[in-house]
């Protein structure tokens, strides 16, 4: 019992959630209940939990101090258990993925690069913002018609993990340090609330090329005050409350985004 509930702590249900959300509802919405959307979905759940089974045995020095409520640090799994369950969770990503369409098998390879080039090299908090949004923004093209409006969705579900990502590393320095990783430069606080408030315009975009309907604005309203609360917050250094509203912003997001798609 304890080891399922350590596995359920390496999966990071929240963040795996939001990865796979992005797939279920994008990969049903344009193929429907089918075996590809299956496959899809499978192939982006498999290697979002073996990105932070590496993560976990990587950074397990820094989850002493930071997290050390996590398997590792409270000896549940041995860092060598860790890496092997990543492993055989990220090859059975990709027999799921080889089942699909050649740009899909492309943008599952380029996203396991950038994952995984997050949690392994010491990139600079901008640099790891920026994977690590990228591979966010990969979804939508992988999971669904790619023009305008998928794009644009991409985008604004992207941008926010950009800023997220920088205002988490202001909150985990300490453990970062421990594995050699530099305290994030003070500017950087500022170009994450900066993409915060942008972000609440580019989901107002739709709207003026008008290729979606007005009832697209009431939806995206939670979204739009979330990402404005975020901005507000992330300037007071209040980094603790992106994750509630990050979390509220995520979800309306999504509801409003597989409406529209």
């Amino acid at each position: 019992m304890e080891r399922m509930k350590g596995f359920i702590t390496l999966m990071r249900v929240r963040y795996t959630a939001q990865v796979v959300c992005i797939v279920v509802l994008l990969s049903l919405k344009s193929g429907g209940v089918s075996s590809q959307s299956m496959f899809a979905i499978a192939s982006f759940l498999f290697l979002s939990i073996a990105l932070f089974c590496v993560d976990d045995a990587y950074d397990h020095i820094g989850d002493l101090i930071i997290h050390p409520k996590r398997p590792i640090p409270r000896e549940i799994f041995t860092v060598n258990q860790v890496y092997l369950i990543g492993a055989i969770l990220f090859c059975f990503g990709t027999l799921s993925v080889l089942s699909l369409m050649t740009h899909q098998i492309i943008l599952y390879f380029i996203a396991a690069v950038l994952g995984f080039s997050v949690v392994i090299l010491k990139l600079s908090s901008i640099w790891k913002a920026t994977l690590t949004a990228s591979m966010i923004f990969i979804l939508f093209p992988f999971s669904t018609d790619i023009h305008l409006k998928t794009l644009l969705f991409g985008l604004m579900v992207s941008l926010p993990h950009f800023a997220g990502s920088i205002s988490k590393d202001f909150i985990h320095w300490a453990g970062d340090e421990k594995i050699g990783l530099e305290h994030p430069k003070e500017w950087l606080r500022y170009l994450a609330s900066f993409t915060f408030f942008i972000n609440s315009l580019i989901i107002l975009t739709p709207i003026i090329l008008n290729i979606v309907p007005w009832s697209y604005f009431p939806m995206s309203l939670p979204t739009i005050v979330s990402c404005l609360v975020l901005g507000k917050k992330t300037l007071n250094k209040e980094y603790q409350k992106v994750y509630i509203w990050g979390g509220i912003g995520m979800i309306s997001s999504l509801l409003f985004i597989s409406i529209n798609i």
